[in-house]
Parts: C-alpha cells; sequence; structure tokens
C-alpha cells in the first residue's frame, strides 16, 4: 500500500510539474500522453506482441542460467576439485559485460530469431545465480550437518535434504538479481540485434521521436518486472523453511 502512495504522489508531481511548464512535453511528456500511448498500443495488440517477444527471451534465457548456474554452483561448493578448477574460469569471465557479448552473439545466432537475445539473457542471469548458489552451500551451519550425520544422512542426502533447503534463501536471492540482469541485457540486445521486443519497439518509437510510446515500453517492463519479482518472492516464502524477515 505505501509503494502505491508513492506510485502515484510520483505520477502527480510529474504530471502537475508538466501542467505547470516545468517540464519540455516534447522530451518528458506527461502522465497522461503516456496512458493514452499505453491505451492505444494495447488495443492494437502491438504492445502485447512486443511484451510476448521480450518475456520469451528473458524466461529462456533465465531458465537456462538458472539450470547450468544451481548445479554447478553446488557442485563447485561441496566439491574442492571441481571448485580449483571451475571458480578461476568463472572469475575470468563474470566481469566481462553481457553486452559485450552481443556482437559475437549477432555472429553465432543471427539478428532473426531469438537465439542472440536468449544468449545474452543467459549470460546475463548465469552468474548472479552461480554466486549465490556457491555462496548459499559453503555458508551452511556446520551444526546442521551435524546434526544430519547424526541421524545417519550419506552424502546424497546432506546434499539434497540439508544442503540446497539451506542455501534456497540465496538461490532465490540470485534469481531476483538476475531477474533484473536478463531484463537490462535483453532489452539491450533488442535496441540492436533484434526486430521485436520491447527493446526495438523503444528504439523504433525513439527514431521517430514517439516519446510517450518510449515511456510506454519502459513502464511496461518496470511493471512486468516487478510482477516477475513478486512472484519470485512468493515462491521463496512458500518453500523455504528459513523465516523471512518480517518487513516494518
Amino acid at each position: 500500500m505505501k509503494g502505491l502512495v508513492s506510485i502515484i504522489l510520483i505520477t502527480a508531481s510529474w504530471q502537475a510539474a508538466s501542467m505547470l511548464g516545468w517540464l519540455n512535453p516534447y522530451l518528458m511528456p506527461p502522465p497522461s500522453k503516456v496512458l493514452r500511448a499505453f491505451i492505444e498500443t494495447a488495443d492494437e495488440g502491438v504492445l502485447f506482441i512486443y511484451l510476448a517477444a521480450s518475456l520469451k527471451r528473458v524466461l529462456t534465457g533465465l531458465a537456462i542460467g538458472f539450470a547450468a548456474a544451481v548445479p554447478l554452483g553446488v557442485l563447485a561448493a561441496s566439491r574442492a576439485g571441481v571448485r580449483a578448477y571451475l571458480l578461476p574460469v568463472i572469475e575470468l569471465l563474470r566481469p566481462v559485460p553481457p553486452i559485450a557479448w552481443i556482437p559475437l552473439a549477432i555472429l553465432w545466432f543471427g539478428i532473426k530469431g531469438d537465439g542472440a537475445s536468449a544468449f545474452i539473457t543467459f549470460i546475463a542471469s548465469f552468474f548472479p545465480m552461480f554466486l549465490h548458489t556457491f555462496s548459499g552451500v559453503r555458508h551452511i551451519e556446520e551444526i546442521h550437518l551435524n546434526a544430519a550425520r547424526t541421524l545417519g544422512a550419506d552424502r546424497k542426502m546432506l546434499l539434497l535434504d540439508v544442503a540446497i533447503p539451506s542455501a534456497l534463501p540465496f538461490i532465490v536471492t540470485g534469481l531476483r538479481i538476475s531477474l533484473g540482469f536478463a531484463w537490462m541485457s535483453v532489452i539491450a540486445a533488442e535496441l540492436i540485434a533484434s526486430s521485436s521486443g520491447l527493446g526495438y519497439m523503444i528504439e523504433m518509437n525513439r527514431s521517430m521521436m514517439n516519446i510517450p510510446n518510449v515511456i510506454c515500453g519502459m513502464v511496461t517492463i518496470g511493471a512486468v518486472g516487478y510482477v516477475m519479482n513478486e512472484a519470485i518472492v512468493r515462491v521463496e516464502r512458500r518453500f523455504s523453511w528459513k523465516p523471512g524477515r518480517q518487513e516494518p
């Protein structure tokens, strides 16, 4: 509720500043024009077509990143030999920005289709999830492991019934961070190497100086990202055995 109040106050202030002439209506149109652009693009179906294309790429990259990062993170945290070989490679590639991979992604996958954008999204989402999974497993309380061993747990049970559940809050945090990186990267890729998606919509309208539609695309990204983040938080509350900290 407090967040909704903040959004209403910011929107009202923006509208008031536009009406008072404090903002250039051509470069920074008022919320009323952005809302009109949203209604028009939604009514035409264009907004949802672009949104579906971007959402597909984000979900594809996140899914592949999750499927690769979580097992590798658990394996590296639990096996010293794997850790010795894998971590140097991870730390060598991690500083490279996902956007820097775009030229190679275009060469490998081409501009048509979702390959290049999905690959960039995978790169963006992999490293946060890997590092948080790795940290989560490495920071398991020793008392939990000892208690499980006392009850007769073998290595497999320690991994599946103790390590992964204990690391779940870390994994979820990594997934939430990866979600933001995935959206940033897929929009950047669509701005450069795509003929569909919200990034393409933003760039196309920018070239035509249709600023309300540009902001409409940006607001759509924020709104959908917010909903996805809330969904992840609710999943964590449902499946995590560690009680989450209550919001003040």
